[in-house]
C-alpha cells in the first residue's frame, strides 16, 4: 500500500503544470503615475503541461495597490498556457482562451472576463494568438465569488464623447472606456485607485498638478483622492479596474469610481 501511495504522488507531481514566469516586478514608487509601455520591455515566459510547452511574453507593472499584466500569446509559441498565481481578474482582449472559474472549464472569447479564476489559462481548441490583460487588485468587499462576464452582455453607456462598458462582478468591476478625439473630462477624484492600461489613441493625462503625454500601450494609476482629468488628442481607449488604497476599509464597488453622465 505504501508503494502504491508513493507511486500515486510521483505521478501527480509529474502531471502538474510547470512554469517559468517573469521575475517579480519591482513595485513602482507611490509618486509614479505613468509607466510608458515602450519603456517596459516584454519579459519572455514559458509554461508546460501534459508534455507540451508554450512560450509567450508579458509586460508587468506593479503599482503599490495592485499589478497590471499584459500577456501576449502566439500560435507560433504554442498558443495559450499560463498558470494563475496572484491574478484576480482576467480580460481577454484578443483571441480566445480556456479558464477555470468556480471549478468549471469555460471558454472566454475576445471581450469576455473572468473574476477569481484558478488553475491555468489554456488553449480553447487549436493554439492561436491571444492577448490577455490581468489584474491582481483584490476585491473591494470581502466574500466575493468567482464569476464570468460575457462582453456581449455588457451594454455601453455614456455619450458620444465618452462611452463605457462596465463589467460588474462580485466585489469589483472592470471598465472598458472609449473617448472621442477633441473631448475632455472635468477634474474629478475617486475613493479607489484605478489601474489603467491604454488600448488605443493618444491623450494628455493630468494628475496632482502634473501633465503626461500618454498613448496606446501605456500604464496609468489614478490615485484615490487625487484630482485627475483627460484631454483627448485622437480617438482613444483604455481598460481599468479599481484597487483599494493601502489601509482602506472595504468599499461598495458601485460607489468606488466616478460614473460618466448619460444622455
Amino acid at each position: 500500500m505504501r508503494n502504491i501511495r508513493t507511486l500515486s504522488i510521483i505521478l501527480a507531481l509529474a502531471t502538474m503544470p510547470a512554469a517559468v514566469p517573469a521575475r517579480a516586478a519591482a513595485t513602482e514608487d507611490a509618486a509614479t503615475f505613468v509607466v510608458k509601455g515602450e519603456a517596459r520591455a516584454a519579459t519572455p515566459m514559458t509554461a508546460s503541461a501534459g508534455g507540451k510547452s508554450v512560450s509567450y511574453s508579458g509586460k508587468v507593472v506593479a503599482w503599490p495597490t495592485g499589478t497590471v499584466k499584459v500577456l501576449t500569446f502566439t500560435k507560433a509559441g504554442g498558443g495559450v498556457l499560463h498558470p494563475i498565481t496572484d491574478e484576480k481578474t482576467v480580460l481577454v482582449r484578443e483571441g480566445r482562451v480556456q479558464a477555470t472559474v468556480d471549478g468549471k472549464a469555460v471558454t472566454l472569447e475576445a471581450g469576455d472576463l473572468a473574476s477569481l479564476p484558478t488553475g491555468m489559462l489554456m488553449n480553447a481548441g487549436e493554439p492561436g494568438d491571444a492577448v490577455v490583460v490581468a489584474w491582481t487588485a483584490a476585491t473591494l468587499t470581502p466574500g466575493a465569488t468567482p464569476a464570468v462576464v460575457r462582453g456581449a452582455d455588457v451594454k455601453p453607456g455614456g455619450n458620444a464623447q465618452l462611452t463605457i462598458k462596465r463589467y460588474e462582478f462580485p466585489g469589483n468591476s472592470v471598465r472598458a472606456v472609449t473617448m472621442a478625439a477633441g473631448s475632455s473630462t472635468n477634474p474629478n477624484s475617486a475613493k479607489s485607485d484605478s489601474l489603467i492600461y491604454l488600448t488605443a489613441g493618444r491623450l494628455k493625462f493630468f494628475q496632482d498638478g502634473q501633465t503626461f503625454e500618454v498613448g496606446k500601450g501605456d500604464f496609468i494609476r489614478e490615485v484615490a483622492g487625487l484630482m485627475h482629468n483627460w484631454e483627448v488628442a485622437e480617438d482613444s481607449g483604455f481598460v481599468t479596474t479599481s484597487a483599494l488604497p493601502a489601509g482602506a476599509a472595504p468599499i461598495d464597488p458601485s460607489q468606488a469610481t466616478d460614473r460618466p453622465k448619460t444622455n
